[in-house]
């Protein structure tokens, strides 16, 4: 727990510095997490059996994220256009070997019966679609998300829609923790997460509500007290996901944290499960209400 504690306050220090100047010094905080937890998962892709590519998943990765940068020459939808087609080219590429039927011992149409070689060809990859899907999913899933957080703190008054982010998350994960520790008995997806209870999960719930009404009601921002009470209802909700989505690529890859960057706390995916789903919502939001 000491561990956890030290590791926790050390990892505070340049959020909260960066959070409170903006500016470049959000974007290279925002740029050294996302790098981070790309390289978590496509580490863990890697240990579930698949080959990702990796490198050109990471670089395009942080080229997502980077697009949401008004400073950058390039939109998020022509990056993302021509990262499906790049790692697309590149996992055909990898199709160098003979084909899996031919390595099986198993002939091709007409062809004669061939005796099985004793391995693989290192450079053959027979789940070409997997990985491709595989290596994008990553990339889609950590720049888009990742790259709406760092555009979020850009906006005007983005230091408080920031708050307002954070707020939902912080107290519904503290909230749903603690009640569910208490009171939790009813289990929600046990095969994923078994330890989150619906009694912790609806406590989550009611905190993240207030958590958006009182930032509705003490910060500047133009936004009705019932309205950030519905944005925190919709973040608590998507938080759970988040944490969801990271414990099952966590079970599929056999593993019980995602990384040892943080000691005591898992990997940088652990520490962003429910922030990469609340904070592109809140950005969502607060561009329909004219916020950009």
């Amino acid at each position: 727990m000491k561990r956890r504690v030290i590791a926790g306050l050390i990892a505070l220090a340049p959020v909260l510095l960066a959070l409170w100047f903006g500016g470049l010094w959000w974007v290279l905080l925002l740029t050294f997490f996302t790098a981070l937890g790309a390289y978590e998962y496509y580490v863990l892709i890697e240990r579930s059996g698949y080959r990702p590519a990796r490198w050109f998943g990471f670089a395009w990765t942080l080229a997502l994220l980077l697009s949401f940068w008004s400073y950058v020459p390039l939109q998020p939808e022509l990056v993302l256009t021509f990262g499906f087609i790049i790692i697309f080219i590149r996992i055909l590429l990898s199709q160098q070997g003979p084909s899996p039927q031919q390595e099986d011992g198993i002939p091709d149409a007409g062809g004669p019966q061939q005796p099985a070689p004793k391995a693989a060809s290192p450079a053959q990859d027979h789940r070409p679609f997997h990985n491709w899907a595989l290596t994008v999913a990553g990339a889609a899933y950590l720049g888009l998300m990742m790259g709406q957080a760092l555009a979020l703190r850009l906006l005007p008054n983005g230091l408080y829609w920031m708050l307002l982010g954070l707020a939902v998350t912080m107290l519904n994960d503290s909230a749903a923790y603690f009640v569910g520790v208490t009171m939790g008995r009813k289990r929600i997806l046990p095969a994923l997460s078994p330890k989150k209870s619906w009694e912790g999960t609806v406590g989550g719930w009611i905190a993240a509500t207030l958590a958006g009404a009182a930032v509705a009601f003490w910060t500047p921002l133009d936004l009705a007290v019932w309205l950030g009470a519905s944005i925190g209802l919709v973040g608590g909700i998507l938080a759970l996901f988040g944490d969801l989505a990271i414990s099952m690529l966590k079970r599929q890859s056999g593993v019980k944290d995602s990384g040892l960057f943080l000691p005591g706390h898992g990997g940088f995916l652990d520490r962003l499960d429910s922030i990469m789903f609340v904070l592109p919502f809140v950005y969502q939001m607060a561009l329909l209400l004219g916020a950009g």
